[in-house]
């Protein structure tokens, strides 16, 4: 199932003289169109096919933007290969023969990197399995210019990293040389509303992480974009239960403590003085949080007995990755008791 464009050409025929031959060939034309031609019944030629261009599609992308811009091509698309080969420019005679082509090589290239994932997560343990593999596009800011442009880059849910490669790993050693890791409990995936785009590319998403720039991406369709949302969930999940727990540095009343979000206990406030826990609540016992943006936060739980609400105020000098890495354990106990919350992401 590779796309490739391709000339026909008559075959000579066996009776002519050595002198002859027949050097009349036809435009070129895209593989599988329609084309209104009449044979004469009396010629007993044949037609055939040329290979021009070939491109693997493992691990390749289709798209219809120009590259490096949001601006998107009027009925053509490009493919584009894993060893920097492309087809060029494929133009069609209308919507309905570009919708048919971009679907039909994108299924193919689905299929073969879903194939690619399986024969990879052999040789990783259960906790290490890749959830996700596909080419994105990254907006890069320029300093001479207003706008930003795009680069393809290669985007991997494996285990509890998100991973950007340039290139695509080609085996398993590569998978330790990407340049680009995040680790996706301190991280959070938020989906841009179309109104929020900032220019035409559709189908965007934002990767926060917690000390870094948020980094805005690209993908061609909807269900792309679904897909990256369910997988990240899933990875989410995966990542929390395997971490179990996670502790931060806090201020409570202006002492120093620890407050540790733990899979199985909640929510729970050690006081490093009395090395003792001065509270705790369950996951689904909390209500509300809200933060100034910098260090103070506000956790509002529901008492189990009263059914009140009991506000905890803590300060905490790395306030994003305490509130990304809540955000992940909260997105796991909910997966964890609605196993639908996951495949109601599933396009």
């Amino acid at each position: 199932a590779t796309p490739f464009l391709q000339k026909s050409a008559e075959r000579e025929d066996r009776q002519l003289d050595n002198g002859s031959v027949n050097e009349d060939v036809e435009s070129w034309k895209c593989n599988g169109s329609s084309t209104h031609s009449t044979i004469d019944s009396r010629n007993s030629t044949s037609m055939r096919w040329v290979d021009i261009i070939t491109v693997p599609l493992m691990m390749a992308y289709v798209t219809r933007y120009i590259f490096g811009t949001d601006k998107l091509r009027p009925n053509a698309f490009e493919v584009r290969g894993l060893n920097g080969s492309n087809t060029g420019v494929v133009h069609c005679d209308d919507a309905g023969v570009l919708s048919q082509w971009q679907k039909y090589i994108t299924d193919n290239i689905m299929g073969l990197t879903h194939l690619q994932m399986k024969l990879y997560n052999r040789n990783f343990p259960a906790a290490e399995r890749i959830e996700y593999m596909g080419w994105v596009n990254e907006g890069v800011l320029n300093n001479n210019q207003p706008w930003q442009n795009y680069r393809p880059r290669f985007l991997t849910l494996k285990g509890t990293d998100v991973m950007l490669f340039d290139s695509p790993p080609l085996n398993v050693g590569d998978w330790t040389e990407c340049g680009l890791v995040f680790k996706v409990y301190q991280s959070m995936l938020r989906v841009i509303k179309d109104s929020e785009n900032v220019d035409e590319r559709q189908h965007c998403f934002l990767i926060q992480t917690s000390g870094q720039e948020s980094r805005y991406f690209s993908v061609e369709t909807r269900q792309e974009l679904l897909r990256i949302e369910s997988s990240w969930h899933s990875t989410v999940c995966t990542a929390v239960i395997k971490l179990g727990s996670k502790s931060f540095n806090v201020a409570s009343s202006g002492k120093p403590a620890g407050l540790t979000l733990d899979w199985n206990m909640g929510f729970a406030l050690y006081d490093n003085n009395t090395r003792a826990y001065i509270w705790q609540y369950k996951f689904s016992q909390l209500r509300g949080s809200s933060d100034d943006g910098k260090s103070k936060l506000k956790l509002h739980f529901q008492d189990s007995e009263t059914k009140g609400i009991e506000t905890k105020e803590l300060e905490c000098s790395n306030l994003q990755a305490l509130l990304f890495c809540m955000h992940a354990f909260l997105t796991a106990k909910v997966a964890s008791v609605d196993p639908a919350f996951l495949s109601s992401r599933t396009p």
